[in-house]
């Protein structure tokens, strides 16, 4: 799957870039102000399988942004999502080149959704007349008998797969074309689940709520989650020069010069392992 993670960082400004491959990774520009602050912020717990975060007031420059409470919820990702992620990705990069495809998407969120993770927050009916956001009809109802009508709507995403190389790669960006009818496993495309590298290859964020810290935030959990877990030593992504700054600060290794071969090449080797990753992070609860 060619997909690096690379976002637009300008702010007040759209993404140009994607996904190494056919994704990519539109964030923000954090402020400069956010960037100061203690790393822990987060307040993970574990219920029935799902991570909920609750983010405190240094995201306050989202919560300016809605005209509601923004209550964000960090799970995984499920094929039930397919519709939702599709619809942000397109909104995200305005370069339909560095867009996930909907297969794409279909295939990682098929073969490990574990590791593919949505911010998600509750918006009521008459909420969205007030704060028009394009992944609300694909959404779903938070109960099926709320009242209220609450929906749990999409505003970002980080979407993986593992691999056994130490770098991301075509083959970990790629992905079988007969993957519904393939027994998972037997393609040396895509996901390799006894791989200990976990290769970012989107991290989106709707238009509507870049350059107000989510992207940093939504980075910074999920790679305390997958630390916490266990099932990786590392984190690997690609990216364009401008970005490898930006990596660095949140942990990234730059590794040189990628040979991914995506969009005629050009990417950066970008790693984190976590055996020598020192960010501070709240003790998780369970």
């Amino acid at each position: 799957m060619l997909d690096p993670i690379t976002q637009e960082l300008a702010k007040d400004k759209p993404p140009v870039d994607g996904e190494t491959g056919e994704n990519g990774t539109a964030a923000d520009e954090d402020s400069d102000d956010w960037e100061d602050q203690d790393d822990g912020f987060v307040d993970v717990k574990a219920s029935a399988g799902l991570h909920h975060r609750n983010i405190d007031n240094r995201l306050a420059s989202v919560q300016n942004r809605l005209p509601f409470s923004f209550h964000p919820n960090f799970r995984p990702l499920t094929i039930s999502d397919l519709d939702s992620c599709e619809v942000l990705e397109n909104g995200a990069f305005e370069n339909p080149a560095h867009r996930c495809t909907r297969e794409k998407f279909e295939y990682r969120l098929t073969a490990c959704p574990e590791i593919c993770f949505g911010v998600f927050c509750t918006i009521l009916p008459e909420d969205f007349e007030r704060f028009q956001i394009d992944t609300f009809p694909t959404s779903h109802a938070v109960e099926t008998r709320r009242e209220n009508g609450g929906r749990s709507v999409l505003v970002a995403h980080i979407v993986a797969t593992k691999s056994d190389e130490a770098v991301v790669t075509d083959a970990a960006m790629g992905y079988p074309r007969d993957f519904r009818a393939r027994t998972p496993g037997t393609s040396l495309l895509g996901h390799d689940d006894t791989g200990r590298t976990v290769c970012i290859h989107s991290l989106a964020v709707h238009p509507r709520l870049q350059s107000c810290g989510l992207g940093k935030c939504i980075v910074k959990s999920y790679l305390q989650h997958v630390q916490s877990s266990g099932f990786a030593d590392r984190c690997a992504l690609i990216c364009q020069d401008y970005l490898v700054s930006y990596y660095e600060k949140l942990g990234f290794s730059h590794m040189g010069p990628s040979s991914a071969g995506f969009g005629g090449g050009g990417w950066n080797d970008m790693v984190l392992d976590f055996d020598r990753f020192h960010m501070h992070m709240p003790e998780i609860k369970i």
